[in-house]
């Protein structure tokens, strides 16, 4: 199989991923910080341990930034957004590339509380904010929260969320990152950004089940926790505990995916971020020259490719989305995403709701080979 689909999750992982998570979970697979035995203590350990890294990778040095464990990103969005206290008539500022993850945590809130939901001014050619005009919103509608997805996992856009984000703080605002496909992929000053989320499957090469958010203690003590439990500190307590990150981590985490992403993280530090970048940057320049070969086929991405990674979406003229999808794999054993990819209001942008597109994800394990027999099963029916 040709896999195109890492934007969901990348696969395969690095070998050290597997082996860890065997080798951990099968001789130390224990409730970390539950007990002063041994095998808890070297458990919660390799919690902290991973905490640290992710850190490193992330590139965040500060203290005042804490990490907190959830079960996925769309786990972290939702604590985030609901923990909230919004006064009436908050204006909450969001792109029109939002995941589902963000998009319906929005909307139940516009729906249930007395908040108003604002989308960014987008430019047509460019993908990336009129900042002009977004200054003037700000101006008679001040920002109370702004949510950006740092990479569009509809067309790879990559939104300038430092420059986002500094102009929302302008205002007092918060500032919620979606880094589920930028994390361990490009490294961002985080400095005006009070939460950044990410997922440990996607970009950081790690497993299922382990993701979370970088975020300002500060604002982080403002978030009412989404869920009540054990934490293993302070249970005589009928609240949750003050204790970050311990108050947001109800119920055990999981100790399974925390070992593959500890491994994860560290193949990405001795691989490195901009390794991976320019690996990503040059096989997607090489998929694009390929993809434009073919009359029959429309490329959707911004006139600016400086601004763009690894995520090329396309139409097939002859094709619905899904029988193309669906040829590729059933032919030739290609793997690619069709439809709306979770994010309805990218597609709405682009013109192509209600049936989509064909996404093409690449990831590190993505080679030139790949796409040579991509290229030749393609011309295959279609020239």
């Amino acid at each position: 199989m040709i896999y195109f689909d890492n934007s969901a999750t990348t696969f395969p992982k690095p070998d050290c991923v597997y082996k860890k998570m065997h080798e951990f979970y099968s001789k130390k697979g224990v409730n970390p910080g539950r007990g002063s035995y041994r095998l808890s203590r070297e458990a919660e350990e390799l919690t902290t341990n991973t905490r640290n890294l992710l850190k490193n990778i992330l590139d965040v040095n500060s203290m005042s930034k804490d990490v907190v464990f959830t079960p996925s990103a769309t786990f972290a969005i939702n604590m985030i957004l609901k923990g909230i206290s919004y006064p009436d008539g908050a204006n909450i500022y969001y792109t029109p590339f939002e995941h589902n993850a963000s998009l319906r945590p929005l909307h139940y809130l516009k729906d249930n509380q007395n908040v108003n939901l604002i989308k960014i001014p987008i430019d047509q050619k460019t993908y990336l904010p009129d900042f002009n005009k977004l200054k003037n919103l700000f101006e008679t509608n001040s920002p109370h929260m702004l949510v950006a997805s740092h990479i569009s996992n509809v067309c790879g856009v990559i939104q300038p969320v430092e420059n986002l984000a500094g102009l929302a703080k302008d205002y007092n605002s918060y500032v919620l990152i979606d880094g589920a496909q930028s994390a361990g992929l490009i490294n961002i000053k985080q400095r005006n950004i009070d939460f950044y989320v990410w997922a440990g499957h996607k970009s950081l090469y790690g497993p299922f089940g382990i993701a979370g958010v970088v975020a300002e203690k500060n604002s982080l003590q403002n978030i009412e926790p989404l869920l009540y439990g054990g934490t293993g500190i302070n249970s005589s307590l009928e609240t949750m505990p003050d204790e970050l990150p311990y108050r947001y981590e109800a119920g055990s985490n999981n100790i399974l995916s925390i070992a593959g992403l500890n491994a994860a993280l560290k193949w990405i530090k001795k691989t490195t971020v901009q390794k991976i970048f320019q690996h990503d940057k040059k096989i997607t320049t090489e998929l694009i020259e390929i993809l434009q070969t073919f009359m029959d086929i429309k490329l959707f991405l911004p006139d600016n490719l400086n601004n763009h990674i690894n995520i090329v979406s396309i139409k097939v003229n002859g094709y619905s989305p899904d029988e193309f999808g669906k040829l590729l794999d059933e032919k030739f054993d290609i793997a690619v995403r069709t439809g709306l990819h979770c994010a309805p209001e990218a597609h709405g942008f682009l013109g192509t709701f209600s049936k989509g597109l064909i996404r093409f994800s690449l990831g590190y394990y993505n080679t030139h080979l790949n796409l040579h027999d991509l290229k030749k099963n393609i011309t295959s029916f279609l020239i």
